[in-house]
């Protein structure tokens, strides 16, 4: 049955429930169809990289959660340790907590220049990258001036 669309027009062809269709699908109408498959697939594609990543990000954050609560715990622990050595040196208790700092000063003292040194050696800015640009830029120049017409000196 055919019927016409008013708004632009054309004139469509609807089947009946059930019906066979009597032709082939055009190419167009193939075309569409792919279209349409492939963009639904995409979506679902993205729904699906959304789940996961949700999903990843929970047990990540989960995980994360227990990582913080044994190094706060850690850092207790730490100072119990400290204390206890402290008490364990023998002779007053002023004298092994000073020990107990002295010695946790000199491990600090030497963690920071080794820190220090590592971090003047490391290479935060991105030399080559830095390099290319200005191979580009000089590039660019040199484009740029011979596409200008020279200029002749004036006669005389």
């Amino acid at each position: 049955m055919a019927t016409q669309d008013p708004q632009s027009g054309a004139r469509t062809t609807t089947r009946p429930a059930g019906a066979a269709p009597t032709e082939e699908p055009s190419t167009g109408e193939l075309l569409k169809g792919l279209a349409d498959d492939a963009t639904t697939l995409v979506r679902q594609e993205i729904l699906l990289a959304k789940q996961e990543l949700q999903e990843g990000l929970t047990a990540s954050a989960k995980a994360s959660a227990l990582l913080v609560a044994a190094g706060v715990l850690g850092l207790y622990a730490f100072g119990f340790l400290l204390y206890t050595i402290g008490e364990a040196i023998g002779g007053p208790r002023w004298l092994g907590f000073a020990i107990v700092t002295v010695v946790l000063l000199i491990v600090v003292a030497v963690l920071g220049l080794v820190g220090k040194k590592r971090l003047a050696a490391s290479k935060v800015a991105p030399e080559k990258a830095k390099a290319e640009l200005q191979t580009t830029a000089n590039e660019l120049k040199e484009e740029i001036t011979w596409g200008k017409p020279q200029q002749q000196p004036p006669e005389r």
